[in-house]
């Protein structure tokens, strides 16, 4: 009788031993206990290109760095614009795949145009419906196929210093892992 009672109580401790990791599991996964293993710092950006923006890709064979000039930069912009030369500078011999773009408007600042000529940014035009899609973001990471692959918010974000130090992490695992460019 009592060989009974030890066999249904081991076969309870072994049940127990292999249900309750997984219920656990469940239970952090339904209540948010866990945070996904995401790598990236800025924004994934799904279905968004120059072909569906009806934009030509300005620089087709190389990465780019994009940042929409607004019609008056202000402090935090020339801080942007900054940001994204010494962003530039950074990525050290990988330079050369990364092009930094400054897409412009009509009624952009046209002090500032003047004022980065001597600066490695190409400027290229943008229409309405790229200007919506850029407007959410302070910078864009965009792959040698047109592809807009991450986009990085100013004031989410903090400092802009943080937001160069996010910009470059995740540009650098980019051009690591890219056969393009």
């Amino acid at each position: 009788m009592s060989s009974i009672g030890t066999r249904q109580r081991t076969l309870l401790v072994l049940l127990l031993a292999f249900a309750l990791p997984v219920i656990f599991a469940y239970t952090a996964l339904k209540l948010g206990w866990y945070q996904g293993g995401a790598t990236n710092r800025g924004e994934l950006l799904s279905d968004l290109s120059y072909q569906q923006l009806a934009l030509t890709n300005p620089e087709p064979r190389r990465w780019q760095m994009a940042m929409l000039l607004p019609a008056q930069c202000a402090a935090d912009c020339e801080a942007q614009l900054t940001l994204l030369r010494q962003a530039h500078l950074a990525l050290g011999r990988e330079q050369e795949r990364v092009q930094p773009i400054l897409f412009v408007m009509p009624e952009s600042d046209p002090g500032m145009l003047a004022r980065l000529g001597e600066a490695p940014f190409l400027q290229a035009e943008i229409n309405t419906q790229a200007r919506q899609a850029m407007g959410a973001y302070a910078l864009v990471v965009i792959d040698p196929l047109g592809q807009w692959v991450m986009g990085y918010r100013s004031g989410e974000v903090g400092p802009p210093l943080t937001l160069g130090q996010d910009l470059l992490a995740d540009l650098r695992k980019l051009l690591k892992l890219s056969r393009i460019g």
